[in-house]
């Protein structure tokens, strides 16, 4: 268990479930490397401006947006942090691209423009229904991006669901929990994964 990544709507609880994770590994001993997308750098911040709708552009070229700043997390830093064995942990990754580009876009290009991209060792889908998603998301912030109303979320969070289902090493989470009780089942998971590899 090297790469492991975090998927799941808006308001599922994906960043706070990296984190106590890399805390978890941390307290363990492991070198952890906690990481994002879309990233910080240059297309990432023109992916976040086009969310934010400041910056107006097609669904194509979001898609391939999203690719590029893949594929340059990739090679210049998941690859390189890996082979110095160190763990990385995603917050969102190629399933996030499959799930929500994928109401709009076709699913096979989608797949097809991130093929290249590095595939994780491990993947967890936070499911937690839309209207829950969209309250939390209420109370954390002023504004909302492209895809958070509840109906696109919803449409989304089937997606994730049905895509996990064909992911090798994806398991569904239920994170409409406690996030104590979310992030125990969570390590039991990576324990008996780990016990099979």
């Amino acid at each position: 268990m090297s790469f492991v990544v975090f998927e799941g709507v808006d308001g599922a609880g994906k960043s706070t479930q990296a984190f106590l994770l890399k805390t978890h590994l941390e307290a363990k001993g492991y070198e952890v490397y906690l990481t994002k997308e879309p990233t910080d750098e240059i297309i990432g911040s023109l992916i976040r401006k086009a969310l934010r709708g400041e910056l107006k552009t097609d669904t194509n070229t979001l898609a391939l947006l999203f690719a590029a700043d893949r594929m340059f997390h990739t090679e210049n830093m998941i690859k390189r942090l890996l082979d110095n064995g160190v763990i990385v942990i995603s917050d969102r990754y190629r399933l996030s691209s499959y799930a929500y580009q994928s109401l709009e876009v076709d699913l096979e290009w989608v797949k097809k423009i991130n093929e290249k991209s590095l595939s994780a060792d491990v993947t967890f889908v936070l499911d937690v229904p839309a209207f829950i998603c969209m309250r939390r998301l209420k109370k954390q912030r002023f504004h909302f991006e492209l895809y958070e109303n509840e109906e696109k979320l919803e449409k989304v969070r089937e997606k994730f669901i049905e895509l996990a289902k064909e992911e090798k090493c994806a398991f569904i989470i239920d994170g409409n929990r406690p996030k104590e009780i979310v992030s125990e089942e969570i390590f039991q998971y990576l324990i008996e994964y780990q016990q099979k590899i």
